[in-house]
Formats: structure tokens, C-alpha cells, sequence
């Protein structure tokens, strides 16, 4: 039975099937209703008539059926709007049984059915239908539940979300779920039983889930008013004890104010990121946006997307997104389109461009005239870079400086400059490269009668980016490890992609011209400490089930990075989170000079040679696990 089962349970019954199971019904009701309303006297029942008044009743109940498709639904998933097109069949069809009758009215007549045995039959009939399709419906899903390997999950929070999860999880047949219990800190709650279920707090959890051996156990957050601190707090008491995590959506990204199974996710390494939620000043952010030419580059990036995104929610005249990577930005232009923000889609503008063909860009530049510039292309890769100098000069250096050039020319107001937190006292190749498109975007702002300002703005690395660790260990969990981790000591700052993005943005609306924005990145995080949370929220252990592996710093590395020089210092800003770094420009004719005798012959230089070159500008530039060192203490 149970293999009969779980080979058909997805196939539907057929609409004619249904409607034929209606006839039977509506058949049924109208001789039950009419012994009724002869008190079960069946002597008082002319079957010669009866028989044409019961063809008659089920003939205009078909009709209207048919009509309003009564039969059209599944039965197992029957709602409220089945429901009301049986009861309005049922209706029109008692209204139109009266009518006939008056028809006949006065004598014996076919048509001429009592009003009494019709309303009686109106009212059998709808409770019939309807429970016979509620009585399907809760076979099927008795069935399903009893038939099929049901979760086991545990809900955080035995408030008004906390039940709704619970309904959402009991309706939801293609993974059945089953929830042991409720865990709320509440202590008035403790104790109590909500729709059957005991609501337990955190230490009588966690001794039921070990006294019953529970395995394979999902922790759902169900909690909206929690703070990152408390969410950290419980993730780490019940990920010991194997539990997978995952968490209800906030409200407002519930389909049709309805919470569905499929959208509790799971808990994510960027919600239990130990800072409070970064706000920005949205007025001041719009005036600087709404109705402006913006131009993205790098758009299809991982920041450059998440600019794009936030910028077109201020509705600028046009958003002008620029990248020579196809797909990308394709997949970001569909999703842009489908927010509905630009009007006909106006607003959005597309250019598939390498930022270092200076033809090209001139020509979009002139096309476009954009007013405010967010240079987010660049490569980043700290060991392909460290591989291909060439390739970080002529795309970090010189497409930076080309944007720069043409933002001048066209008279842009504000070019805001993505730079990197390994900019700082450079050990590699990618980051002596963002250093030195710093030094040229900063001296053009001590250059008489440029009126762009131009702005830097440097933070670490971003949660989930291109290419960064936690997509990195996500696929190597999944794939059962080992995760990777090239040192047990190395450290970095981390932010989520829209705080990043924010900062971004408000750095761009404060800046003056010459600055270089710092954000604040928090704590600094163990990249091991990371991939031991991962691979918990994962609902695995770490070593035991997924083993860690050292693979040693790659070339360039190094175990922490730095967000100011030991020459440079911060004063602060309106915005808590945002400085601003206190350093002397360079001087725009010397840094150009030199970029003006290397840019001619980039082509042909030896790798050894770029970074030479790189040493030269960056003085602070030295390298570590890397073949360059030698180049350290070599003059150019």
C-alpha cells in the first residue's frame, strides 16, 4: 500500500471523475432532503414525480457546475474559492429551480418542485460536497504525513510567527514536517501546549533533544525582535548539539501575506555577523541620486550589482551599467526590469565595454554624460594578480585612470573610487595596484580647474562576493570537505554586501573631493572561527564530519590586513561607521609622468618589471610569500 501510494500521490483525480462524484452527491442529497421534509413518511412521495423532479434538480445543478467549473480544482488542495464556486452553483441553481417552478404554478407539474424540500436539499447538498472534498483532502494528507519521511524540526519562538511557521510547516505535503516542540525564553510561556505542541525554554530543549537522541533536528528562528548578539548565543547552543539552522523571512517577503514552507532559508554566516545593522541618511542619499546620470562600472561585480540595485531605488534619470562580462550582466539587467522602477524601462541603460578601451568608453561617456560615476570594475584576485601584474596595471591602474581622465573631460560631478583595504601597506600585487589608482584619483583633486571630485572609499572584504571564502567553504561543505583554510591564524574584516554598498553610497554624498572614506569594519574575524560556524550551521561537525585542512598563505597573503598606513590617521565623520583617512596627497604631474612612461610600453614589460614599477610608486609596497620579494631592495 505504501509503495502504491508514493507512486500515484502526485497524480490528480480527473475534472470528469470529480463532476461525476458531484452527481452521486447531488443526487444522494436531494432524496435525502426530500424524505425529510416528509419527516421519513415515505408514503406521502409520489415516485412518479419524484423521479422527474430529482432529473430536473440534478440537470441545473450539472449546468451550473459546469458553469463555474466547480469540478476544475484539485480535490487535496481545496481553499475557500472552491468552495465559493460550489456554493454559488448551488445558489443560482436553487434560484433557477424556483423559477421553473412558477411556471407550473397551480398544477401538478414537473417543474413545480416544494420551496421547502429545495432549500432543505440547497443546504445538504453544499455540506456534502464541501465535506466530501474536506474528507478527501485530509485523507490525502493523512496519508502523505504517515507515508512519507517527515522532518524533524524545533521552532524558536512561541509567538505569532512561531505559529505561523507551525501552520506553514503543516500544510506543506511535498516535505512533510513534523515539530517536536516549541522553545521560547518567555518565561510565562514555559510550560504551556500551543495547538498541541509543548513550549519548552532553552534548557529543557536541549536535555530533550539528548535524552531522545533526536537526529537530523532543524532549529527554525521564528523570532523577529532578536539581536545579533542573542541570535549568535543560540546559534552556538543548539549547533553543538548538531542542529541545522534556519530562519523565517521578516513579514513583508511573505507571498501574499502568507508564509510558505519554501521560504524559510537557512541561516546564513551573514545573519550572525556580530554588528548592528548599519542605517544611512536616505534623504540626503536621494537628493544625490534622484534624477541623476549614474554609471556603474564593474556593475555585473558583486558590489557593482548591489550599487546598481540601490541606486536605481532612488530613481535616477538613467542608470548606466558598464561591463565587459555578458551573462552577468544580463542576469542583473532581467532583475533590475523586474522591480518596475524605471518607467518602460527607460532608465536602464546597458553597455557591454572593456573600461580600458579608451575609444570605447570615450564614446559611452559621450553618449551618456553621466554626473556621478561609482568605478567598481577591477581585478581582485589576490593570487591570479600576483600571477598576471600585467594584466592588475593595465586594468586596476590604467582603466582606473582612463575613468578618471573621461570623468574630467565630460565634466561629471563625483567619481566615487571602490578601493580595498589591501591597498594599505600592500603585500601583493592587487593591492599595490589599488594603491596606486588611489594616489591618481586623490592627485587629481589638487589639479586647477578640475571640478569632479573624486573620492575613494576602502573597506575589506564583503560577505559572499565573487570569489571571496564563503561561497568558497558553502561548496566545499556541500561536497562533504575538506574546507580550506590557508592559516589557523589568518584574520580579516568582514561586512555584507548592501552594508558595504550603503557606505558606499553615503561616503559619495558627504565627500568634498580628496578624501579616502574608511568604514568601519567591526571585529576582525578568524577565518577558521568562520569555517568552524559554517560547517556547524551546516548541521555538521567540524574535523569529525567535515574534516578542515591548512594549505599555507598563497603567494602575496598575509595574516591580517590593515585599514590605515602607519602614515596615516582618521578623523571622524557625521556617520559613525564612516572616516575619513588623514594623508597627504601625491602630486598629480609626478604620479602622471611616470604612469605616462610605463603606459607606452606595458605591453612588452616582463612581470618582474611591472612590479618593479609598483615597488617604485609604492614605496610601502613589500611583498611576502611571494617571488617578488627579491625584487624589494632592487632599484629602478
Amino acid at each position: 500500500m505504501k509503495s502504491f501510494f508514493n507512486r500515484f500521490h502526485n497524480q490528480f483525480l480527473s475534472r470528469w471523475v470529480v463532476l461525476l462524484m458531484d452527481v452521486f452527491i447531488v443526487t444522494f442529497a436531494f432524496m435525502l432532503s426530500t424524505v425529510i421534509r416528509f419527516n421519513f413518511e415515505l408514503d406521502y412521495i409520489d415516485p412518479a414525480l419524484f423521479k422527474y423532479h430529482l432529473v430536473l434538480v440534478v440537470a441545473v445543478k450539472m449546468v451550473f457546475f459546469v458553469i463555474l467549473r466547480t469540478h476544475a480544482g484539485i480535490v487535496r488542495h481545496t481553499n475557500l474559492l472552491d468552495a465559493r464556486n460550489i456554493v454559488n452553483a448551488s445558489l443560482l441553481s436553487v434560484v433557477t429551480l424556483f423559477l421553473l417552478g412558477s411556471l407550473g404554478r397551480g398544477e401538478v407539474s414537473v417543474l413545480d418542485i416544494p420551496h421547502s424540500i429545495l432549500v432543505i436539499d440547497l443546504f445538504v447538498s453544499v455540506f456534502a460536497m464541501l465535506g466530501s472534498r474536506v474528507l478527501v483532502k485530509d485523507i490525502f494528507r493523512s496519508l502523505s504525513l504517515n507515508w512519507k519521511p517527515r522532518k524533524k524540526v524545533v521552532i524558536y519562538g512561541a509567538g505569532r510567527l512561531g505559529i505561523a511557521t507551525k501552520n506553514a510547516l503543516s500544510g506543506n505535503l511535498g516535505t512533510p514536517y513534523k515539530v517536536l516542540f516549541f522553545v521560547d525564553d518567555n518565561p510565562q510561556k514555559k510550560g504551556m501546549s500551543i495547538e498541541g505542541i509543548n513550549v519548552y525554554d532553552r534548557l529543557q530543549a536541549k536535555q530533550v533533544i539528548q535524552e531522545a537522541g533526536f537526529k537530523d533536528v532543524e532549529l527554525i528562528f521564528a523570532i523577529q525582535s532578536i539581536t545579533t548578539a542573542q541570535k549568535n548565543e543560540i546559534t552556538e547552543e543548539f549547533m553543538s548539539l548538531g542542529m541545522a539552522l534556519r530562519i523565517v523571512p521578516p513579514v513583508e517577503q511573505w507571498i501574499n501575506g502568507q508564509l510558505n514552507a519554501s521560504q524559510i532559508a537557512d541561516v546564513s554566516i551573514e545573519d550572525l555577523l556580530e554588528r548592528p545593522a548599519i542605517s544611512i541618511r536616505n534623504d540626503e542619499v536621494r537628493s544625490f541620486l534622484h534624477k541623476k546620470r549614474i554609471m556603474v562600472t564593474g556593475a555585473a561585480g558583486s558590489i557593482g550589482s548591489e550599487i546598481a540595485r540601490q541606486v536605481i531605488g532612488f530613481r535616477p534619470q538613467e542608470l548606466i551599467l558598464v561591463d565587459q562580462a555578458e551573462s552577468p550582466l544580463y542576469d542583473l539587467e532581467s532583475e533590475l526590469v523586474r522591480l518596475g522602477i524605471c518607467e518602460g524601462n527607460d532608465c536602464l541603460k546597458i553597455e557591454v565595454e572593456n573600461i580600458t578601451s579608451r575609444g570605447s568608453m570615450r564614446k559611452v561617456f559621450a553618449r551618456y554624460r553621466p554626473e556621478v560615476v561609482f568605478h567598481a570594475a577591477a581585478y581582485k584576485h589576490v593570487p591570479l594578480m600576483e600571477n598576471n601584474p600585467n594584466k592588475a596595471l593595465e586594468v586596476n591602474v590604467f582603466g582606473t585612470r582612463l575613468m578618471a581622465d573621461l570623468s574630467v573631460e565630460f565634466g561629471v560631478g563625483r567619481f566615487v573610487f571602490i578601493s580595498t583595504d589591501k591597498a594599505v601597506n600592500p603585500t601583493n600585487v592587487m593591492g599595490a595596484s589599488k594603491r596606486l589608482a588611489e594616489m591618481y584619483v586623490q592627485s587629481l583633486n589638487t589639479v586647477k580647474g578640475v571640478k569632479t571630485r573624486f573620492i575613494t572609499t576602502r573597506f575589506g572584504n564583503v560577505l559572499g562576493s565573487n570569489g571571496s571564502v564563503i561561497p568558497l567553504f558553502k561548496r566545499q561543505i556541500a561536497a562533504g570537505g575538506p574546507v580550506t583554510v590557508t592559516h589557523p591564524e589568518i584574520i580579516r574584516y568582514f561586512m555584507t554586501i548592501p552594508e558595504a554598498c550603503q557606505l558606499v553610497l553615503e561616503a559619495g554624498t558627504m565627500g568634498e573631493g580628496g578624501e579616502i572614506f574608511v568604514f568601519d569594519m567591526g571585529v576582525p574575524v578568524k577565518i577558521i572561527d568562520l569555517a568552524h560556524k559554517m560547517i556547524r550551521l551546516s548541521g555538521k561537525e567540524p574535523y569529525t564530519q567535515i574534516p578542515i585542512s591548512f594549505t599555507g598563505l598563497r603567494p602575496g597573503e598575509k595574516l591580517y590586513e590593515e585599514l590605515l598606513s602607519d602614515e596615516e590617521s582618521t578623523l571622524p565623520t557625521h556617520h559613525p561607521k564612516i572616516m575619513v583617512a588623514r594623508m597627504k596627497p601625491s602630486v598629480y604631474y609626478e604620479v602622471k609622468q611616470e604612469m605616462d612612461r610605463v603606459s607606452a610600453t606595458l605591453s612588452g614589460m616582463s612581470q618582474e618589471e611591472v612590479v618593479q614599477f609598483l615597488k617604485f610608486m609604492v614605496p610601502e609596497y613589500i611583498s611576502k610569500n611571494s617571488p617578488y620579494e627579491k625584487l624589494d631592495h632592487v632599484e629602478l
